[in-house]
């Protein structure tokens, strides 16, 4: 089985670097209002900035390998959150889309998109997650 490793550092304050453990890394931070500085996105943004990116990928590589040339694509992922808590509420994914197809073609690439995507399955079907602590106590 493949493994997809994420390490995160902490910089400084609330301020971090994570990266995939090959060439890539983002810097994430709070907003000031949240005690950081704003140099990167929070974790949650990143995750549905995730989103939005894998359904983008995924659409766009259906419709190559079905033979639609596409024109336009833009997926807009919109998750609202209450103020008082940590976690989402809801996701709506939003597909702005344009391409020699027809519309019925367009709509199943994006029924595939759906079955395929693996960030979709983890925001509709979370998996689970198992946390391990090392912890080095200086006095």
């Amino acid at each position: 089985m493949a493994k997809i490793t994420a390490k995160c550092k902490l910089l400084e304050n609330v301020r971090t670097i994570v990266d995939n453990s090959r060439t890539h890394s983002v810097v994430c931070d709070l907003p000031e209002a949240s005690g950081g500085q704003d140099t990167g996105p929070t974790a949650l943004e990143l995750a549905i900035m995730s989103l939005a990116d894998c359904a983008a990928t995924i659409f766009a590589d259906v419709a190559k390998k079905s033979n639609i040339e596409l024109a336009n694509l833009e997926v807009i992922a919109e998750a609202e959150k209450a103020e008082d808590s940590p976690t989402l509420k809801g996701v709506k994914l939003k597909v702005k889309v344009s391409g020699k197809a027809r519309e019925a073609l367009l709509r199943a690439v994006w029924r595939r998109t759906e079955a395929n995507c693996p960030v979709v399955a983890i925001f509709k079907n979370p998996i689970p997650v198992e946390a391990e602590l090392e912890i080095e106590t200086i006095e």
